[in-house]
């Protein structure tokens, strides 16, 4: 079985969608597949709906945080509560492909992590090119100053075995925003972790709005390489 996480705050509008096309994925590939999501209390009644749209479809998991926001602590409790053998993190809003899943879940018999890349040959996005080019150029900031051979850390497209969890600092890896998955990447890498990127087109979301403003995060983006570079965490 695999385990897809999918971080929510307000993503009413779109989520249902997501998550059936999920599913319709992995049926269609033969994956059996639960879908676990963390929501911050949405004030748009995100995990109310879902829990009335799956009440009868335990492949559908729907944890609410009360009290506590955070899109890393998010992932990190989605991925705690994960039963499956590869668990796959995915934004909620639309953006990453379903249809990947099935490729990035083979790929983690013969890889440790598998990115969804925008930044190789086949990948891209359909929505921002403002955003797309800056993300490129912190993605070669990453690679300069860190040497981390990945063309995608801020991709949050990511599959991989739970077990990798042991090996990781939860606490000085899975906290702020985006930023997170340069500090696991790292992380990873740095203990030999073998990574492939497959291509991945970013899509328009499914509904509300987007809550990644990558000039709103650059400062925290920034502090965070430039502390993994002095520090090592």
């Amino acid at each position: 079985m695999i385990s897809v996480v999918l971080p929510t705050y307000n993503e009413r509008e779109g989520i249902a969608e997501l998550i059936d096309e999920i599913l319709g994925v992995c049926r269609a590939s033969g994956l059996e597949a639960e879908v676990v999501v963390v929501d911050d209390d949405s004030p748009d009644g995100t995990a109310a709906h879902l829990e009335a749209t799956y009440r009868r479809e335990p492949r559908v998991r729907v944890h609410v945080r009360k009290g506590e926001r955070g899109l890393a602590t998010a992932i990190r409790r989605g991925l705690e509560m994960a039963r499956g053998e590869v668990v796959v993190v995915m934004d909620s809003d639309g953006n990453h492909d379903p249809a990947l899943l099935p490729l990035m879940v083979r790929l983690t018999d013969e890889f440790d992590i598998v990115i969804g890349s925008r930044y190789v040959l086949g990948g891209g996005m359909l929505t921002s090119r403002l955003r797309y080019w800056l993300s490129y150029a912190f993605n070669l900031f990453i690679r300069a100053v860190l040497g981390l051979r990945v063309h995608d850390s801020l991709s949050g497209y990511l599959a991989f075995r739970p077990g990798l969890l042991e090996r990781l600092p939860r606490d000085r890896v899975f906290y702020g925003y985006g930023d997170y998955a340069i500090r696991f990447l790292h992380a990873l890498v740095r203990q030999g972790c073998r990574v492939i990127e497959v291509p991945a087109v970013y899509r328009f979301r499914k509904g509300g709005e987007s809550k990644t403003r990558f000039l709103v995060y650059f400062w925290t983006y920034l502090a965070s390489v430039l502390r993994l570079r002095l520090l090592g965490r």
